[in-house]
């Protein structure tokens, strides 16, 4: 006689069939979103990385532009950090400039800038926003500018008076001595009285002609070549400020004055001074830092520069300019430290080599 009450095991079998595709279906789906999600994310730093990356550069060219207007915006970059958001596709970089080390003198100043870009396209709800920061040291270098003597005349001069110095060694103790006084060929330096008056290696030298000095005048008269501080005439003489600023030797300010014309200086001051016509100096009136004037100088009475003074420079746009006169007691002397000091805000951000990092410690 047959049992008809035997257990059944197909059902129980397919459930667990089931169950077991069930779970590897899952596990497929959960290792394909996983895998999906680690490749987002490389995907994100990498563009987190490309932001930062790419913020960093544009701060170094466009720093003017991006922090002109802001209160600590200063030409040459402060104690106060610099800091900007630069919008991109994808997501934001914020730059980041650090003072480490001011300008001393000729010495460069030392800065680190660090971007922190931000890649916010893409990112998973609830997930962090990818970020990367990199990093560049960099030095603030002064414009380079060519110093032949301590008065380079490219139309001449004559010094009448037997006292003062025309000196072409450098007052800071940093660099070469110079010519005392650089002419052309053409033009000639002459002098009544003391003989001594121009000092340096050679006390006169002759160049072959205006060419022989490498400054852009055209670019800086009628390009816009040299942003100024104050342009006159339309701005008021800063007095107070230029006389304070001539007094303390550790003074900063030294900002780039343009006068359109003749001009007869006011009061000493500090900085570089372009004049465009005639330069007239009277009584004891100095100036610290460069001297560039298109066309003559007319010195009466004790003057003294310190620095560097360039005069006829007209003559390099085709311009008649008659020779410089130096009535009385002279003292234009070459100076490397005013020099910088002068032409430190017409500097750049130079990158440092080999101090690239992209894995700034962050707090």
């Amino acid at each position: 006689m047959m049992n008809n009450n035997r257990r059944g095991f197909a059902i129980p079998t397919a459930i667990l069939v089931i169950l077991v595709l069930t779970i590897m279906i899952a596990g497929g789906f959960s290792l394909v979103s996983a895998e999906r999600r680690s490749v987002s994310d490389q995907k994100a730093q990498v563009g987190a990385f490309r932001i930062a990356e790419q913020g960093l550069e544009i701060f170094l060219v466009r720093r003017d532009s991006l922090m002109k207007g802001k209160p600590s915006y200063t030409k040459v970059p402060g104690a106060i950090p610099d800091t900007a958001k630069i919008d991109m596709p994808g997501g934001y970089a914020e730059v980041t400039l650090t003072r480490l080390r001011p300008v001393r003198g000729t010495q460069s100043g030392l800065y680190v800038v660090r971007s922190r870009g931000v890649q916010t396209d893409g990112a998973y709800n609830g997930s962090p926003q990818a970020v990367r920061t990199v990093a560049q040291y960099v030095l603030w270098e002064p414009a380079g500018m060519q110093v032949l003597a301590g008065w380079t005349a490219l139309s001449g001069a004559q010094i009448n008076g037997g006292a003062g110095t025309l000196g072409g060694v450098d007052l800071c103790g940093d660099s070469a001595t110079r010519a005392g006084v650089v002419v052309p060929f053409d033009a000639g330096y002459d002098q009544t009285g003391k003989t001594g008056v121009a000092v340096g290696i050679p006390p006169v030298d002759t160049i072959p002609g205006p060419d022989s000095v490498s400054i852009d005048w055209n670019g800086i008269v009628n390009l816009g070549g040299i942003e100024p501080t104050l342009v006159f005439p339309g701005a008021s003489w800063p007095t107070a400020q230029m006389t304070a600023s001539y007094a303390d030797t550790g003074s900063t300010y030294y900002p780039i004055i343009r006068v359109n014309g003749d001009f007869v200086l006011p009061s000493s001051g500090t900085g570089m001074l372009i004049v465009t016509g005639q330069l007239i100096l009277n009584g004891s009136v100095g100036w610290r830092g460069v001297v560039l004037v298109g066309n003559d100088i007319v010195g009466n009475g004790n003057n003294t520069i310190k620095g560097a003074t360039v005069s006829g420079l007209n003559v390099k746009l085709g311009t008649y300019v008659p020779g410089s006169v130096g009535n009385g007691t002279k003292h234009y002397n070459y100076s490397s430290c005013e020099v910088s000091k002068a032409t430190t805000t017409m500097g750049a951000l130079v990158t440092l080599r080999n101090t690239w990092v992209d894995n700034w410690v962050e707090y």
